[in-house]
């Protein structure tokens, strides 16, 4: 009789074991250091002192764009953008600009693995002075012009060409190239090295001005990748809900990290306590 009465409540003992792991996940992110985080630099061979909107390296997620991932291997800085991986050759950040190229182009023309170079028209675009050239391979009726490739590769010959083609091919690919390098594409080998300098881009899907903003108030510029929004992280672990910190004497505008961290075990305890003495009351 007595646990029939008392199973209904069986359930409840479920529930400090659920706030507990609730807890877990949110005390952690709450006490993260964004401020102090978000001021190292990304550096990487040739590629130093970089900071947002990049991240990688020491600097978390929430300090860049998400589409702005630095990676370092070895002593070489690549990028992932629509599925291809680039070797990023440099960065300027004032002109927010990067000189990318293809990874799969450093050992030859004949042996590509990535997708077409393309990108989103409101986070990239190419400088004026590049533009874009199609390699075609294993085409027919035969190019008037073409380049062999060796037997371990996947393809038996190509060519490059610039725009509309007639050709039957089984595959091409569209790939960035300085424009003045558009007079040799009959030569293989000059177009190989031009492939190989990469090409630039510039990146729009942020507002510097308002990071400028914000490192003027002695803020850290970051991005919320759940608002899809610019951050400004703050000394004492505020994140600003403006775009800038406030001056030292005045009041915080923010939300302080240690203040939710307070209030989240002793809400905690009290539902625990809650919890046990309903049980064994009944």
């Amino acid at each position: 009789m007595n646990s029939k009465l008392y199973q209904p409540h069986h359930h409840l003992l479920l529930l400090p074991f659920s706030l507990f792991l609730l807890f877990i996940k949110f005390l952690p992110c709450s006490s993260f250091d964004w401020y102090n985080n978000c001021r190292n630099r990304f550096n990487c061979g040739n590629i130093t002192n970089i900071d947002y909107p990049f991240w990688g390296g020491g600097r978390p997620e929430g300090c860049g764009h998400p589409d702005l991932h630095l990676l370092c291997e070895g002593s070489q800085t690549k990028i992932h953008i629509k599925d291809v991986k680039y070797n990023v050759l440099a960065i300027d950040q004032d002109a927010q600009t990067l000189q990318i190229s293809r990874d799969d182009f450093w050992d030859g023309l004949c042996s590509p693995k990535f997708p077409n170079t393309t990108f989103d028209p409101n986070q990239f675009e190419y400088s004026p002075i590049f533009g874009e050239i199609i390699l075609l391979y294993d085409c027919a009726p035969d190019p008037p012009w073409k380049f062999s490739c060796p037997g371990r590769s996947a393809h038996k010959f190509g060519f490059i060409t610039i725009g509309v083609t007639t050709w039957t091919c089984k595959s091409n690919l569209k790939v960035g190239i300085r424009r003045s390098s558009f007079d040799h594409i009959m030569d293989p080998s000059a177009m190989l090295e031009a492939l190989r300098e990469g090409f630039e881009v510039k990146y729009k899907m942020v507002d510097m001005g308002l990071c400028g903003e914000c490192t003027k108030s002695n803020g850290v510029c970051g991005y919320n990748w759940d608002t899809k929004q610019p951050n400004c992280y703050c000394a004492g672990h505020y994140v600003s809900t403006g775009k800038t910190c406030p001056p030292p004497s005045s009041p915080p505008t923010g939300q302080k990290a240690d203040d939710e961290i307070g209030t989240i075990p002793n809400f905690f305890l009290s539902v625990l306590y809650f919890v046990f003495t309903f049980n064994f009351n009944f």
